[in-house]
């Protein structure tokens, strides 16, 4: 056999492997679609927990997104601005209690708010993904009031969609703050209402 038509054949059949950076490239999509899987699939099963126990509210918190989009949003970035600060200053407690010879249980100071945040931001990004739906639904529907299993498929699958897709994070990231807001919004001023009621009867 003739050395350089082995070499042609060799480097012919090289050419058609992919180079490092595209096996990269195929790689970090995999693992992107992956994670987007697996995390969606939590969320579809809170966001069911949530359509079955908590229909109306979660009603409300899409219809409140809709009309309100920015100050809703507000609420959402202040409520999410205010929890971080919190875990901030709790962290620092511990660490001045811890300094000062408190026994190392005080470190459950910080791990308790950390579970109760991320089971909250789970629960808040499955709410965030049901908001969205109700939002792509309510323009189809006659009476403005989507089927919800039908708007947490549909939500579901657009912010799955999406972070797969470079910056695509960001929907599932906004639709998270708008659900927060929606929560945030109506309790904040539900308090304040109780407030404006307890200082009228003290000033009485």
């Amino acid at each position: 056999m003739d050395p350089a038509g082995g070499l042609t054949l060799l480097t012919a059949g090289g050419a058609g492997l992919p180079e490092p950076a595209e096996l990269v490239a195929v790689g970090d999509l995999v693992v992107r679609v992956i994670a987007a899987i697996s995390y969606l699939s939590v969320t579809l099963f809170v966001g069911a927990m949530l359509v079955s126990n908590a229909g109306e509210r979660t009603r409300a918190v899409g219809e409140a997104v809709r009309q309100q989009p920015i100050e809703t949003g507000g609420f959402g970035v202040g409520t999410v601005i205010i929890c971080v600060a919190g875990y901030l200053l709790v962290g620092v407690t511990a660490a001045g209690l811890a300094e000062l010879g408190a026994p190392a249980q005080v470190g459950i100071l910080v791990l308790l708010p950390l579970v109760v945040g991320v089971i909250g931001l789970v629960i808040a990004t499955a709410l965030g993904q049901l908001v969205v739906g109700i939002i792509l639904l309510a323009r189809f529907s006659e009476d403005g009031r989507p089927n919800l299993w039908g708007a947490l498929i549909v939500g579901t699958a657009v912010v799955g969609v999406a972070a797969i897709l470079p910056a695509g994070n960001l929907v599932g990231v906004a639709a998270t703050v708008l659900a927060i807001g929606g929560v945030a919004r109506p309790a904040w001023r539900a308090t304040r209402g109780r407030r404006s009621t307890l200082r009228e009867r003290l000033l009485e």
